[in-house]
């Protein structure tokens, strides 16, 4: 028996009152049309190797960003940020500090849209 629904449909949720469901290969709820090629952060982990820990102190000292924030609070990254992290993952084997890296080679946004792009 479906129920009623006053008003507004409330998100996620079918008139008949179960959580909707997605179509295969459709974007998970929170990423639009525009965010398919965003990473979700677990994405970027699997991708590079890191941990959560090591993204986020990444983060912390300016070295990569999230490209969008969603709603509730998730970070998306652009794709390229996988290999923005290897680049510094390789130049954190040749010797140079985290410190190092972003005060020689991310000092302004041109450097790193640069680097990104290869």
């Amino acid at each position: 028996m479906a129920r009623k629904v006053r008003g507004a449909p409330l998100p996620g949720v079918t008139d008949e009152g179960g959580p909707k469901r997605r179509e295969a290969g459709s974007p998970p709820s929170g990423k639009g049309h525009g965010d398919r090629s965003l990473l979700r952060t677990a994405e970027v982990l699997e991708k590079t190797g890191i941990t959560h820990q090591v993204l986020y102190r990444y983060m912390t000292l300016g070295l990569i960003d999230a490209a969008k924030t969603t709603e509730t609070g998730t970070r998306l990254f652009h794709p390229d940020v996988v290999r923005l992290i290897e680049i510094v993952k390789g130049l954190n084997q040749s010797g140079y500090s985290l410190r190092d890296m972003k005060e020689i080679f991310f000092k302004d946004a041109r450097v790193r849209r640069m680097m990104s792009k290869g």
